[in-house]
């Protein structure tokens, strides 16, 4: 648990998976997630338009058609004033000046995000980011095989090799020579996350929900508990323990 001054208020944060209930956390996630598909900025309209640009020219009309139903989106939390971003953040407040806030619906969380109304956005995403990248680095440490996700050195190898190419290009002095090559790599680059449906029954809001619903009746039925009054530490131990012990019984009864 972290305390910290945002603006003239008082503000408890969960920061630590083994206090972090498992509730909160699947509500700042899914926030999150809404925040990398959709985006709640004009920096993220700009980026859809990018990427829509980006599927037409290589021939991709459904990833293209997802992209715009996505800007549509964000220009709606645009002009309603609705940031995921900052919904995640409110998903780890535990109080604001001594008072606790534990409705973790959308109303809920947006009448904590309203106190925060003449606080400067910029504390609140470094907040935020701090927060996250604590919460990140431990997840990774306590279950690497979860969270170790190989897909994001990929990304950042596809990265490295872009950077390595314009400054050969700059140092060379034939940047033309190697413009396509890394337009290439631009447009992998940018289109390496394929767009998410956030409307109707095959939402991934409705996915996301579904699923913890799903690990949370498995634990329930593996360990006769419930799993939602877990900390993160607590959810996710049990799991690798199910896990595990799944695998000896399958092991044991292959010897015999």
């Amino acid at each position: 648990m972290k305390t910290t001054k945002i603006g003239n208020l008082t503000v408890e944060l969960y920061d630590a998976i083994d206090e972090l209930p498992i509730a909160r956390f699947h509500a700042y996630n899914k926030a999150l997630l809404i925040d990398a598909g959709i985006g709640s900025d004009l920096n993220d309209w700009d980026a859809h338009i990018e990427k829509t640009i980006r599927f037409i020219r290589s021939k991709k009309p459904d990833l293209a058609e997802k992209e715009l139903d996505n800007l549509r989106q964000n220009v709606y939390f645009i002009q309603t004033d609705i940031s995921p971003r900052y919904m995640a953040f409110c998903a780890l407040v535990r109080s604001v000046d001594g008072k606790e806030y534990n409705d973790l619906s959308p109303d809920g969380l947006a009448k904590v995000l309203a106190l925060f109304n003449d606080a400067p956005n910029g504390e609140l995403t470094a907040q935020l980011e701090a927060v996250k990248k604590k919460i990140d680095e431990e997840l990774q440490l306590y279950f690497p095989k979860l969270f170790d996700d190989a897909t994001v050195k990929e990304y950042y190898d596809q990265l490295k090799q872009r950077t390595l190419l314009m400054l050969d290009a700059i140092i060379q002095g034939n940047e033309s020579d190697k413009r396509a090559e890394i337009e290439q790599i631009t447009t992998l680059l940018l289109t390496y996350t394929k767009p998410q449906t956030f409307s109707g029954a095959d939402s991934m809001e409705i996915a996301y929900d579904k699923q913890f619903e799903s690990m949370c009746l498995m634990l329930s039925q593996h360990l006769h508990v419930n799993p939602k009054r877990f900390t993160v530490l607590e959810y996710y131990n049990a799991f690798e323990y199910i896990k595990q012990a799944t695998k000896q019984a399958k092991a044991k009864t292959g010897k015999n």
